[in-house]
């Protein structure tokens, strides 16, 4: 009885790690992200040839990723992202605290929820990316994938591990088993 139990949490452990879709390919928002493994944060990077000009002081957001714990395991043994892999782009504003002896960036107000998932069964390009922002700031139970030419180009051309930028997060590297 023990072993169907642990067998029965696992399954269930499971489900709610992998991406979760309506129809073909609508992706429902993830539940309990924030519980996954926390990959890194980084403030105002990104791949932008106009970068420069667009950003503004205050205008920064911070990228707060997250990656299913499933994946990660999977990431950690083989150096590989699995199919059924999710990264989750949390972004936030940046605010600035400036008086005597607290000076520095934090984060203010949660702006925008993304998500990229691995599906090589579901996706011609394997890789799909995802908004789950409204255009009034709220955020949607469901989002379609973007066209390939708005994030899959810019990843499959810059990231250093299968679509992952993974030279962005120390804790991926250090994850990565030694070849």
């Amino acid at each position: 009885m023990g072993l169907l139990w642990l067998f029965v949490a696992c399954m269930v452990a499971q489900e709610v790690d992998a991406p979760r879709f309506e129809g073909k390919d609508a992706l429902l928002r993830p539940v309990g992200y924030r519980e996954w493994v926390f990959i890194g944060s980084s403030l105002g990077l990104r791949y932008d040839p106009e970068a420069a000009e667009k950003s503004r002081p205050g205008s920064e957001r911070y990228h707060n990723v997250y990656i299913n714990p499933s994946s990660y395991r999977e990431f950690s043994r083989t150096g590989r992202f699995p199919d059924g892999t999710i990264l989750v782009l949390e972004l936030a504003s940046a605010a600035q605290k400036n008086e005597p002896g607290l000076q520095g960036s934090y984060q203010d107000k949660f702006v925008a929820l993304e998500a990229s998932v691995k599906d090589s069964r579901r996706f011609e390009d394997v890789w799909a990316y995802f908004s789950f922002d409204e255009k009034d700031g709220t955020v949607k139970d469901k989002a379609q994938p973007f066209p390939k030419k708005a994030c899959w180009s810019c990843h499959n051309q810059k990231a250093e591990t299968d679509h992952v930028f993974t030279q962005f997060y120390p804790i991926l590297r250090q994850a990565r088993p030694s070849k």
